[in-house]
């Protein structure tokens, strides 16, 4: 649905469509039916994780700009239940506080994740307005000639990819701590899953910020790749300044985690499993974020830091490069013109990753050779090469699925005789067993 729906609505769906399955899940789970057994925490911990990793594998094998996002919202929403299975696990062992922690955590990222997948999505919008494709291996270049939309891509993926000072990195770290809190205090049945789960985090990231450097560098750096990029133009201002709010609000959510987790804590309380319970979180300096007797992290520090880091680097090479002579001309390559086909593509990109990880993704590899006649077989006029990626979803899940529920439907068939009073017969004897079973 994502690649098919205009940006606007596709940063709707990411953003808020599919977070009503988060929200049903904390309503059920935390609230309604309190308390649950206690193998369903990690039952949700596995399934968070598995999401995770799977989604940004997944999401570094399209080459499709929206399809990427999309996949990604898939990992995103394994990175929230991994918080949400956290505090189920928690609360089902009688610890409210470090379950209100995994709970925080989960909808810090919820929130987080909106801001900038919305921000993703309309700067995809804006590239794809330009360049009338979705195809990555077609842009190449657009940072000279859509130079905002791209500082604002930019800032989603470092966002999205949990880098400072940026809210993702926070509400990622806030995961992380209640994972750890879970491997220093629970027993070996349950340390784990914890264990297993932290270590998933860890490597999603990892490939999350793989992917972004792909699905940046492939649209907006080197050269154009399609006469539709080379002749591409910045979007309007209205579309810019939606894209400048949301870029400021990643910036605003990551500065600012300390109040505003303070604030989600206070939601937290409202639900039933949780009133009365203590608080993780202390309240440090400067607006820092930190988990009491455990760990903490100032967005302050780090913007300090990073500032102080580009007014450093900044005054080191002006030293360096003071009084020297910069001369501008052509890059030399033995001769030849520098081309388009030169540069790395998407797909080169993420290949070496995808042969890594093929006993998870299935890569298939198909070979077409086009001949002038059949008599110059010698003789190609073209040989295409596709690769492609099987979905293991689809492989090993839906449709098994889809074909037990096609044999159930044609045998459920034998019953629907078209006979009024066999219908009549069928209501009376479920009325009965209804009644049978009622106590």
């Amino acid at each position: 649905a994502h690649p098919a729906a205009p940006a606007h609505v596709s940063a709707l769906m990411s953003g808020v469509m599919i977070k009503m399955g988060i929200y049903m899940m904390i309503r059920l789970f935390l609230d309604l039916l309190h308390p649950v057994p206690a193998w369903w925490g990690p039952v949700v911990l596995m399934a968070g994780a598995v999401s995770s990793l799977l989604g940004v594998l997944y999401a570094l094998t399209e080459h499709d700009l929206k399809k990427l996002l999309a996949c990604h919202s898939i990992e995103n929403i394994g990175i929230i239940l991994l918080g949400i299975g956290a505090s189920m696990s928690f609360l089902s062992l009688g610890m409210p506080g470090l379950s209100l922690l995994g709970l925080v955590a989960a909808l810090y990222h919820t929130l987080n994740h909106a801001t900038f997948k919305s921000l993703l999505f309309l700067s995809a919008g804006s590239v794809m307005n330009a360049t009338h494709t979705g195809n990555m291996e077609k842009y190449g270049g657009l940072i000279k000639t859509m130079p905002q939309t791209a500082l604002f891509f930019l800032v989603g993926s470092m966002a999205i990819s949990a880098l400072p000072p940026f809210n993702g990195f926070f509400s990622e770290w806030l995961t992380f701590q209640a994972l750890f809190r879970g491997t220093a205090t629970l027993d070996f049945s349950m340390k784990w899953v914890f264990i297993a789960a932290a270590g998933t985090l860890a490597l999603t990231g990892g490939l999350a910020l793989t992917c972004f450097v792909k699905a940046f560098g492939a649209t907006f750096l080197a050269r154009p790749r399609s006469r539709e990029a080379g002749h591409a133009k910045e979007a309007p201002t209205a579309m810019l300044a939606g894209m400048a709010v949301l870029a400021a609000l990643t910036l605003i959510l990551g500065i600012l985690s300390g109040p505003l987790t303070a604030i989600i804590d206070n939601i937290g309380r409202d639900l039933g499993a949780f009133r009365g319970a203590p608080s993780a979180f202390s309240t440090p300096p400067l607006g820092a974020l930190a988990v009491s007797g455990f760990s903490s992290v100032g967005a302050p520090g780090f913007c300090t830091v990073i500032l102080g880091a580009f007014v450093v680097a900044w005054f080191i090479a002006r030293g360096i490069n003071r009084g020297q002579k910069i001369s501008v001309g052509a890059t030399w390559d033995c001769g030849s013109d520098l081309m388009p086909r030169m540069e790395i593509t998407a797909t080169g990109f993420s290949r070496s990753i995808v042969t890594v990880f093929r006993g998870l993704l299935k890569p298939s590899l198909q070979r077409e050779t086009e001949y002038h006649d059949a008599q110059s077989r010698y003789l190609p006029a073209a040989r295409t090469i596709t690769l492609g990626v099987r979905d293991i979803h689809r492989l090993y899940l839906y449709k098994p699925l889809k074909k037990t529920v096609a044999i159930a439907s044609r045998r459920a068939k034998a019953i629907q005789s078209g006979n009024v009073n066999l219908y009549i017969f069928y209501i009376f004897m479920a009325l009965l067993a209804a009644l049978a079973v009622v106590k």
